[in-house]
């Protein structure tokens, strides 16, 4: 999963630098099919941004004071190490691990889970796919990541820098170094759809699913970050780091 060499692009002193540290993801990868190498799920660009978000409720008198917190919007790149093509459902449950020192990190839940997890094993194919191709008609069910190619994916997180909960402890990150990292579990398939599936997409690829984690993300929270109010259609503005990183 991880790497050794990363490139750090300058950024302003405003900015938190964000470093992509190297280790190999398929260490933390979860493999279904004997045989076919798990991919690796690598974190290769990061930006940064801070705001002021409120609370959601009826009554906006009620509401607490807005608190800080610090959104990444993480590229995160599929490497298929494998001689095939392999078919994955795109359908993913994301788990969030953080910490502030080097060692374990701890998963990250906010609010209280209610809705966690993904659905159970796919036992037939949703009605959008067809019986023989797992990508035309086009659908969000499954996608093919080409042998020994990439497939991006876009994460956008947001973590409390700066808050006080009623029932729940947050840490004050402010002035702090903040290692990230993100999980991803991919919906499973029985093993008697695929079995199936292999028969009939072989032409196609290898059906995959499993567990993937990326490369651990370093966030320098300045002491006391610039901040607007947070908006809904967040965009970016900073990118913080390019990363040329190679197995």
């Amino acid at each position: 999963m991880f790497f050794s060499r990363f490139t750090i692009v300058p950024v302003s002193a405003l900015l938190c630098a964000v470093f992509l540290l190297g280790q190999s993801s398929a260490q933390a990868a979860t493999a279904r099919q004997p045989g076919i190498p798990n991919p690796e799920a690598v974190a290769t660009d990061a930006q940064v941004n801070y705001c002021f978000a409120r609370g959601r409720g009826l009554n906006p008198e009620r509401l607490p004071p807005a608190y800080l917190v610090l959104r990444l919007r993480v590229t995160v790149e599929y490497h298929n190490l494998a001689s095939r093509p392999l078919i994955l459902p795109w359908e993913h449950e994301r788990s969030i691990f953080t910490a502030l020192k080097p060692g374990q990190l701890k998963l990250f839940k906010d609010g209280f889970g209610l809705f966690d997890g993904l659905p159970k094993a796919m036992d037939h194919l949703p009605p959008e796919v067809s019986p023989g191709n797992p990508i035309d008609p086009k659908n969000d069910d499954f996608v093919v990541i080409p042998a020994s190619g990439t497939r991006p994916l876009v994460e956008q997180i947001t973590l409390p820098v700066a808050r006080k909960g009623v029932f729940k402890k947050y840490p004050d990150l402010r002035g702090h170094r903040l290692y990230v990292q993100l999980k991803f579990a991919h919906r499973d398939l029985t093993p008697i759809l695929q079995a199936h599936l292999s028969d009939e997409w072989s032409r196609f690829g290898v059906p995959w699913t499993g567990t993937l984690a990326t490369n651990t993300i370093l966030v320098d929270v300045p002491p006391a970050p610039q901040a607007a109010p947070c908006q809904d259609d967040y965009t970016p503005a900073h990118p913080v780091v390019g990363a040329d990183d190679k197995k």
